[in-house]
């Protein structure tokens, strides 16, 4: 069995430890609470927050306080807690902490009340019946006779509960547990009161003691119920809220299935995308107000649950790269998963090798390609394009004279600043190549704006900024559709450049993951760039 206590970490009692049991706990400076703090604690209100408990769990929650609850000194007014967290009274104000145990922990002693006892020499008027029976008892000796108390609980029980307890009070030693078990039981304090041995000051003070615990029950048992109702509703209110949470997480799975229908029904009217140009119109139409309405659960979505709406594992990781582009609100075709997973199997494959050495390079030139872009506010994963486009080799060249870590033409490296005549080419200087590339890439996403410039910009570095351009003027409606998945979902894009997005995404993910896909880190190891131009194929060739 699992105990939760509360104990004062800050504050008055420091150290004092309350269990909480199941159903309602309320916490406040009022004395109908079932935990009441100090009187003098300020930052707590008469009635601050209440904390329920069930077999599974703990929640918190304010109860307009007026200098309000916090949780890790975190304002709150509902939360859930468990065992470590530290409950706190205002900002300044006290602080207890939850404790879990799997055994029952014992409360320290509570302070003792302050009772007042006759000094030795102070007179009292012994009861007749009492000094009668003491002096039969001294004049005859202690002969292992019993005699008989009739005020005792047993009359002859040597010695009774009654006696002894009178005898802790009369030496003082009486703990906070015993002044408990005394003042429940309201025959044994009027028999010690009879008796007459302990002071008139000890007498009114147990009548009084036993008057208040009494009314003080009877306030408990009020509070007991009101907690029991307040209770019940707070447990059907969860059980309410977890059906409509379930509810809607359904609701939610059943429209990415929706969507996931609605791009396959694209992806089919693409193979003739002139003659089905208003079919796809309408299909588009009906995944807008989808992926619409599946952005708004998702927004109410717990974390935990999110990877429900994955089918593929690599679905989630894929999601997680595209977002660093600034990507939101969008659904990943299945065509595109199975395209990157397509080419992470060739490139895992029959590439295996040639991969290999792009990893190796990798090591060498990603940091700075990483850093530039950062110093230059763009992702730093748009660094992959070099990947793609030449394997990191500053050196590369291709059949068409496009040379260096990003395979700048002549005249696009002069545009951005590089020196490239007879006796010097700076496209093949990783770092000034890359700075260059950093300002075309700016450039690209100025012209291109919209939701997802950067991606309609990683098809313009492979297509040229004229076919993306000629590409969005076939929008109808460019202020709302300008963005590259309706490019991609209306087939306008070329075949060449549709394939561009999911091989940078694919060697994003084999170089995150490089163990995942067959390649042991000792063969992936910073590699000499080539000291002479050397001929590049382009992976898309090498697929072939």
């Amino acid at each position: 069995m699992t105990y939760h206590y509360l104990e004062v970490i800050k504050g008055n009692p420091r150290g004092k430890r309350w269990p909480l049991v199941e159903g309602a706990t309320s916490i406040g400076r009022n004395p109908d609470n079932n935990i009441i703090l100090d009187p003098n604690e300020k930052s707590v209100s008469g009635h601050h927050l209440i904390i329920y408990k069930t077999a599974t769990r703990l929640f918190m929650q304010d109860l307009g306080s007026t200098n309000g609850t916090f949780l890790n000194e975190e304002k709150t007014v509902e939360s859930d807690i468990i065992a470590g967290d530290i409950v706190g009274f205002g900002k300044t104000g006290p602080r207890m902490k939850v404790i879990e145990s799997q055994t029952e922990i014992a409360a320290p002693d509570e302070p003792r009340p302050a009772m007042t006892v006759a000094p030795p020499d102070t007179p009292t008027i012994e009861d007749p019946r009492t000094m009668l029976s003491r002096k039969a008892r001294e004049s005859r000796g202690d002969h292992g006779i019993r005699f008989a108390d009739p005020l005792a609980d047993d009359p002859f029980e040597t010695p009774s509960k009654t006696m002894e307890m009178e005898k802790k009070l009369l030496n003082k030693d009486m703990g906070s547990s015993d002044l408990h078990k005394l003042l429940k039981d309201g025959k044994r304090v009027e028999k010690i009161i009879e008796r007459g041995n302990i002071s008139n000051t000890q007498s009114h003070l147990l009548k009084a003691s036993y008057k208040a615990g009494r009314k003080s029950s009877r306030q408990a048992l009020i509070v007991l119920v009101a907690v029991v109702f307040v209770s019940v509703a707070v447990i059907a209110f969860f059980s309410i809220r977890a059906a409509q949470y379930q509810a809607m997480l359904k609701n939610g799975l059943t429209m990415e299935n929706a969507l996931d229908k609605i791009e396959n029904a694209m992806a089919d009217a693409r193979q003739a995308p002139e003659a089905n140009r208003e079919r796809l119109k309408q299909l588009f139409a009906q995944y807008e107000q989808t992926q619409e309405k599946l952005t708004e659960v998702k927004s109410r979505i717990s974390t935990n649950d999110m990877g429900k709406f994955y089918a593929d594992p690599l679905e989630r990781t894929m999601d997680e790269i595209i977002s660093r582009f600034g990507q939101s609100d969008y659904h990943i075709p299945p065509q595109m998963t199975e395209r990157v997973k397509y080419h992470i199997d060739v490139f895992s494959g029959k590439l295996h090798q040639v991969i290999v050495h792009y990893l190796q390079r990798r090591e060498q030139y990603y940091p700075m390609i990483a850093r530039v872009f950062k110093e230059k506010k763009l992702p730093e994963s748009l660094g992959y394009v070099s990947m793609l486009e030449s394997g990191f080799s500053p050196m590369a060249l291709s059949p068409v004279g496009a040379r260096g870590l990003w395979q700048f033409m002549v005249a696009t490296g002069q545009r951005y600043g590089l020196t490239v005549n007879d006796m010097v080419d700076e496209r093949t200087d990783p770092e000034k190549a890359t700075y260059a590339a950093a300002e075309y890439f700016k450039d690209l996403i100025g012209i291109f704006g919209g939701t997802s410039s950067v991606m309609l910009a990683m098809a313009a570095y492979n297509a040229g900024e004229g076919r993306v351009m000629g590409a969005l003027k076939k929008i109808d409606d460019p202020l709302r559709d300008r963005d590259f998945w309706y490019l991609y979902r209306m087939g306008y894009l070329p075949e060449e450049t549709k394939e561009y997005i999911p091989r940078i995404i694919a060697l994003i993910i084999i170089s995150e993951h490089p163990q995942q896909y067959g390649f042991a880190p000792g063969t992936i190891v910073a590699a000499e760039p080539a000291p002479t131009e050397t001929s590049f194929m382009r992976l898309e060739d090498l697929e072939q």
